[in-house]
């Protein structure tokens, strides 16, 4: 298995360079995965899951519109500063979050401080390297919730769970969630392939229409894509960021959100 995936790699790289090497933002795997360590990231994230669950239920709602839902949380876009530290750049766009709500005078991490905490390579960055490079910094800029780094693709419902983490983040205003996706299913790509991370900073539901949707912050380099856009949750089928997560998901051991 191990030798036709590296000569499915290496017959990417020829045909498609740009996407294997120089513009790949995320690893397709992550060694660091041992089944212990999976087994340890799945635990964590059914805990939080549950925590969130009780924390919404605890609180007085009053950050929903009479007329749908509707929230964000305030992140600084950083442009990345290499074709391969979108992970670093949107971590350091998740602790713009969390050092404008604690109101830490700590100065944010360079990208390069960052890439060397997550491990970045030129393949990419990791999720689990990125959860964990964020909660280094737990103490220094107040959390309220660590990172936890999770799959969607494994769970009986997938849409519905990628959802709720993401709106309870944002409703509770704990953490701002980091997505790794696969940009052809968003719309402003306009079919551009690349394994991507982004940071997540709204969430909108308009009930009237039924219409859900998700505030991205895009930290590539390339202005085409760079900057704040609000995209169609989507599903398994119909293109939106649950496609662009769920696929990148699918195709790579490497997990698919830091929430």
């Amino acid at each position: 298995m191990r030798n036709l995936r590296l000569r499915v790699l290496l017959f990417l790289f020829f045909l498609f360079p740009t996407i294997v090497h120089g513009e790949q933002g995320a690893t397709v795997d992550d060694l660091t995965l041992t089944p212990e360590n999976y087994e340890k990231w799945l635990q964590l994230a059914e805990q939080k899951d549950k925590e969130q669950e009780e924390l919404i239920k605890e609180r007085i709602d009053i950050l929903s519109d009479p007329e749908g839902e509707f929230y964000t949380i305030n992140v600084t876009i950083n442009m990345q500063e290499t074709g391969y530290w979108c992970g670093p750049a949107s971590a350091r766009q998740s602790l713009s979050f969390h050092k404008s709500k604690s109101g830490s005078s700590v100065l944010l991490p360079s990208q390069q401080t960052l890439a060397s905490k997550i491990g970045t390579t030129t393949a990419g960055s990791s999720t689990t390297g990125i959860a964990n490079a964020l909660n280094s910094y737990k103490d220094t800029y107040s959390f309220d919730s660590l990172y936890v780094a999770a799959d969607i693709s494994n769970l009986s419902n997938p849409l519905y769970t990628f959802e709720t983490r993401i709106k309870n983040d944002l409703k509770n205003q704990t953490n701002a969630p980091i997505l790794l996706v696969e940009t052809q299913y968003l719309t402003y790509y306009k079919g551009k392939q690349l394994r991507h991370y982004v940071t997540v900073s709204g969430y909108s539901y308009e009930k009237a229409t039924g219409k859900k949707m998700i505030r991205i912050v895009d930290p590539n380099y390339d202005t085409n894509y760079y900057g704040t856009h609000w995209e169609a949750l989507g599903s398994t089928k119909e293109n939106g960021v649950f496609r662009a997560v769920y696929n990148a998901d699918l195709n790579g051991s490497n997990m698919a959100m830091a929430y």
